[in-house]
């Protein structure tokens, strides 16, 4: 699977992202990068089963991170 960082923008100002195809700290290292460029912070986030590298039936996101700017 190739690497992917969708990123939502959302009406409110909230931004919401996603890593694909990403284990382990890398996912964290994108969403860290996020932060850095929106000069924002997380407020929530959650891992799956694929962050610690165990395949799953199903395609879901790595990191989930819901930030406010």
């Amino acid at each position: 699977m190739q690497k992917q960082l969708i990123v939502n923008l959302r009406p409110d100002g909230s931004v919401a992202a996603e890593t694909l195809g990403m284990a382990g700290d890398e996912c964290l290292a994108y969403i860290s990068a996020l932060e850095d460029l929106l000069d924002a912070t997380t407020t929530s986030s959650a891992y799956t089963a694929e962050y610690a590298g165990i395949a799953t039936d199903a395609q879901a996101p790595l990191h989930d991170e819901e930030r406010r700017t």
